[in-house]
Order: C-alpha cells, then structure tokens, then sequence
C-alpha cells in the first residue's frame, strides 16, 4: 500500500514536530514558531482533504485553549510557546481525550519539577520549566489513540 499524503502528515510530521517541540524546549526553553506553523499546516491539510472528526469542536476547544493559554501568559505563568503548542495539540487530539491530556500534562508537569529541584541542588538552572516538554509529552501519548491515528489502522 502506498502511504497518502494525509498518511505521511500523521505518521510523520505530527511527531516530528513534537519531538522537535521538546529538544528546543529542553535545550533553549523557547518553542520555535515553525514547530507551531507546522502543525497548524499538517492539521489544515487534514481538514481539507475531509478526514478530520468533530471539526468545530475541535475548533472551539483550540480558542478556549489558546484563550487561556494566553491568560497564563499575561500572568507570566507560562511562555506564548507553550500557549500556542498547547491550542495546536487541541485540534490533533480528540476532543474526548483533553481532560486525560490535562491529566497527563500535570503527571508530567510534576515530574519536570521534581527533575529541576533535584538538578538545582548541582547545577543552576534558568527560573524556568520546559512546559512545552509536558505538552508535547502528552500529545505524543495520546495521539495513538486518537480518532486520527485510527483513521489509518
């Protein structure tokens, strides 16, 4: 069987993008707009080829998301990055899975700050945490089971 490009799109770019979200995150603690535009891309292209469930929800839950994204961010709570891979993850995910992602976010969240108190008794580290990396995290392991991922399967 030879893979589509809708294939190619899920298969590749989304984790690609992803992983690329956490060393950029990990190493530079800023996450690159073309990681953003990239997923906003592949997801478009999905949408338009008609393969993509539960489109305005997954449209509506992107806003509220990117809405409070950006609240956090007013507060300096967390970086626009971090706001905008989170609304990006929001349309790639089911719209069923985003209370297990915000779960998984701060299972892994928590682990990002028990990693960071115990590196900062050796080294100094920047007054920062990798969200992204939590972010990311939770997509790369939800989106197996995702409506998507099945579409191929």
């Amino acid at each position: 069987m030879i893979p589509t490009l809708g294939d190619m799109v899920v298969l590749g770019l989304f984790p690609a993008a992803l992983a690329l979200a956490i060393v950029a995150d990990l190493f530079g603690r800023v996450i690159p707009n073309a990681v953003i535009v990239l997923l906003l891309a592949g997801f478009a292209a999905l949408a338009a080829a008609g393969v993509v469930p539960e489109l305005p929800a997954r449209f509506g839950l992107a806003a509220g998301v990117l809405a409070a994204g950006f609240a956090l961010f007013w507060q300096d709570v967390i970086g626009a990055g971090d706001a905008k891979l989170a609304a990006s993850l929001a349309l790639w995910l089911d719209p069923a899975q985003f209370p297990l992602f915000a779960a998984i976010c701060g299972g892994l969240g928590a682990l990002l700050v028990l990693w960071a108190t115990l590196r900062a008794r050796a080294y100094p580290l920047p007054p920062s945490l990798p969200y992204g990396v939590a972010l990311a995290g939770a997509g790369l392991l939800l989106f197996p089971h995702s409506s998507l991922m099945a579409g191929l399967l």
